[in-house]
């Protein structure tokens, strides 16, 4: 017996095709950078949370840089519609939740 075939989804169908640029963008960018995100030492973050009497980690420095990225992609629609700051989001919203994780 057959199963029939899955109806048309349009949010799936929006979400494959974005989903799939995020990607094609952020692999493209990688490759142009180089692996900062593994290799940052995040001296500014550090130096900012010393001097408020706060000593971080290098995995903690990392983390509450995702955080901030994904803020300041967000807070950037205060400008305007920009698809860049959307797809970027997403990218770093994925980062930031795998940082979570480790």
């Amino acid at each position: 017996m057959k199963t029939p075939p899955e109806p048309p989804n349009l949010f799936k169908e929006n979400a494959v095709a974005t989903l799939a640029q995020v990607h094609e963008t952020f692999c493209q960018r990688g490759g142009e950078y180089g692996d900062t995100w593994r290799n940052c030492q995040w001296l500014a973050v550090k130096a900012v949370a010393r001097r408020l009497g706060i000593t971080l980690t290098t995995e903690q420095a990392r983390k509450i840089a995702a955080a901030v990225l994904v803020d300041v992609k967000y807070q950037r629609l205060e400008g305007g519609y920009k698809e860049d700051s959307l797809i970027d989001g997403i990218a770093y919203e994925a980062n930031l939740v795998a940082e979570m994780k480790a």
